[in-house]
Order: structure tokens, then sequence, then C-alpha cells
């Protein structure tokens, strides 16, 4: 049963992503799917979010315009921030402290500026994590896609 999703997070460029509409609202939202709160990391975790009403971008692209119902979002922890413009990611935090504290990610447009309710507050969410320092050992992993990747493939990813 693992194998169908492991094997969706190892295709060597990610897949298009693009969240479904909610009947409910218009509003953006996220969703921190992994890791689980309260869980132990060491080095390094990987990242899986559930996004409605925003269509990730690219934002590397040259020239990109702010454009109402696109963007990225932004993965925090103690070590700093990631911008990422994929339903997953692998984030590295090799030299930080040995600490309690959240993982914060928050939707921005394609420019990085935070997005906001109509309440002034920022579309994000936090998990609280437990940072261990050391090596990278997600899945045996070091924290690069490549390397991600192949260890991916190694158990049985496609």
């Amino acid at each position: 049963m693992l194998l169908l999703p492991l094997s969706l997070l190892a295709a060597c460029s990610p897949p298009p992503y693009t969240p479904v509409d909610t009947a409910e609202s218009t509003e953006p939202s996220v969703t921190v799917t992994w890791p689980l709160p309260e869980s132990e990391v060491v080095g390094c975790t990987v990242v899986t979010v559930d996004i409605k009403n925003l269509k990730l971008t690219d934002f590397t692209t040259p020239e990109l315009e702010d454009v109402p119902g696109q963007g990225h979002y932004h993965v925090t922890t103690p070590a700093g921030y990631t911008a990422v413009w994929t339903p997953y990611a692998l984030i590295a935090f090799p030299t930080i402290a040995d600490t309690s504290a959240n993982l914060n990610v928050q939707l921005v447009n394609n420019l990085h500026e935070t997005l906001h309710d109509e309440n002034g507050d920022p579309y994000e969410y936090n998990v609280p994590l437990h940072y261990l320092p050391g090596d990278c050992v997600e899945f045996g992993a070091t924290p690069t896609d490549s390397d991600y990747d192949t260890n991916m493939d190694s158990m049985g990813g496609a």
C-alpha cells in the first residue's frame, strides 16, 4: 500500500499540481499532511502539503508577475525558510540545535509576498516538531533532489 504514494514522490520532475477548487470557499488554504505533529526529525524532513484554491507556480521563472490565484509556499523551521512550488519537498536543517519548535508553512504570491485572508491573517499551517541535530536520515537520503529521487527509487518507487 505504501508503494503507490512513494512512487508519486519518486518522479524525476514533480508532477503538475493544480489544487481542487472547493465548493465551500474560493479562499486558498494549506494543510501539512507530513510530517506528523510531535515527530522527531533529524537533519531534514519530507514536507507534503494539501493546498486548495491556489495554483502552485515556479517562482524561478524569469519576469514572473503577481497573478491572483497563483503562488507557492514557504516552509520555515528554526534554521530559516525554504521556498517551494511542488506539493512535497525535502527540507534540510543539518546545523540546527536540539529544539522543539513549529514547522510553519505559509502561502505566498509569485513575488514571495504573504497571502492574507479578509481578516489580515496569513494563510498558514503550523506543525509542532522536535528537531534533532545530525545528518539527514529521511529514507537514508541526503538533502538534494537527485539523491532523494535515487533513494526513493531504491525503495520501490517508479
